[in-house]
């Protein structure tokens, strides 16, 4: 039902472009037909993707789990539902998140989803979970396929736990970043680096590999 009412719901203004251009722009020439057809379905098809994210990222600021600091709740619990629609949500939203992403509407979608972003920060990736959990100050470049976390289960319990990247801060291609990690300004982390949960990584340092090590300090760059 989720996914029906995500992917559903933001299909009728795409759907009632497609109809209103469908009347308007006709031609009794088979190519010029087919080619406006082509250009009605793919720009239906745009205005669906902005549909899309406004009202994912609503159905997610409207249902999110609101915490500053760590927090813990039992998995059977009205807390945990709330997360798992917002999961969801979030996976359905995914698909055409990816193709927007580094651009001022993905992180629009994002604030509105409830993550702090900063000015002038780039997102390279549509992997951010719990967004409601992570802040990104300004000027901070996420890489593509990096992956970013706010939660985890440990011994039956759901852990939620605050990240946050400082200003200026360069998190590279494919990295994985786990729930309550504390990342300074200007630090640099490695591609396909792993930052274990609670990690702090000090200003201006240079850290990477499985889990992510210190490689320099802020004083040899």
């Amino acid at each position: 039902m989720v996914m029906v009412a995500v992917w559903g719901v933001p299909a009728a203004p795409a759907v009632m472009l497609y109809r209103w251009a469908s009347e308007v722009f006709v031609s009794d020439h088979q190519w010029i037909d087919a080619l406006y057809t082509g250009l009605i379905l793919s720009s239906a098809f745009v205005v669906y993707m902005v549909c899309l994210l406004a009202f994912s990222s609503l159905l997610q600021f409207i249902l999110r789990v609101r915490v500053k600091e760590q927090s813990i709740f039992p998995l059977q619990s009205f807390i945990a539902i709330r997360w798992g629609f917002c999961g969801q949500i979030g996976r359905c939203t995914r698909p055409v998140l990816q193709h927007l992403v580094p651009s001022f509407l993905a992180n629009i979608y994002f604030r509105i989803s409830g993550a702090t972003v900063g000015p002038g920060a780039q997102i390279n990736t549509a992997n951010i979970n719990d967004p409601g959990l992570i802040t990104i100050g300004k000027g901070v470049v996420i890489g593509g396929a990096a992956v970013i976390n706010g939660h985890l289960f440990e011994q039956g319990e759901l852990i939620f736990s605050p990240v946050h990247i400082g200003d200026n801060a360069l998190i590279g291609t494919g990295v994985m970043i786990q729930p309550g990690v504390q990342i300074g300004a200007g630090a640099v982390i490695a591609s396909q680096a792993v930052v274990p949960k609670y990690k702090v990584i000090p200003a201006g340092e240079v850290w990477g590999g499985i889990p992510a090590r210190k490689i320099k300090d802020s004083s040899e760059r």
